[in-house]
């Protein structure tokens, strides 16, 4: 993965995304994508990704004013000039809450929508989050199973929360300290 963030060495950036172990040949094919913060002109992309991944997208409209004002929240995952996923986040202070995590299901199953999720769970962490949550439909299994590998957990429903009708599952995972020492 080409980073906008600071790494600690390939060794440290392939455990990051689960890919300890592996030859940095392999893992360099593997991260041909890049992480960087959103900007106004990724909207349109930003909203493609979205009509692929869900049956009852945003609207573009805002999705543009979550790039806005959200800017240092919204993350895009970028590979060859074209978005193939993105996440923003919100937070009041000690509470942050995943807005949305999306991965163009033509490139899912490569550590994107983790690493996208790691980058903006980082960034709440040095904003002095304490704790994180999110809404996910109770029929996604698979969003179910990504989320809770990636430290979060049940501890509630909310009822007929999406627009078809379908209840959600709220996940929450406390954040880590920062770390003290910097790279």
């Amino acid at each position: 993965m080409l980073s906008a963030f600071p790494v600690r060495g390939p060794e440290a950036l392939l455990s990051s995304y689960g890919l300890a172990g592996m030859e940095h040949t392999s893992a360099r094919m593997s991260l041909s994508y890049m992480i960087r913060p959103a900007e106004g002109s990724d909207a349109a992309g930003v909203y493609a990704v979205e009509k692929e991944c869900f049956p009852d997208p945003y609207p573009a409209v805002l999705l543009d004013d979550l790039i806005e004002k959200e800017q240092s929240r919204f993350f895009v995952a970028v590979e060859h000039g074209k978005i193939i996923g993105y996440t923003v986040a919100t937070s009041d202070g000690t509470d942050g809450h995943i807005v949305s995590v999306a991965v163009d299901p033509r490139h899912r199953r490569r550590g994107i929508g983790r690493a996208l999720l790691w980058t903006v769970t980082k960034k709440l962490t040095e904003e002095g989050v304490a704790e994180i949550h999110l809404e996910v439909r109770k029929g996604n299994a698979a969003g179910i199973s990504f989320y809770e590998g990636m430290g979060f957990r049940r501890i509630s429903e909310i009822k007929h929360y999406y627009v078809d009708g379908e209840d959600a599952w709220v996940l929450r995972r406390p954040t880590e300290p920062p770390s003290s020492s910097s790279s």
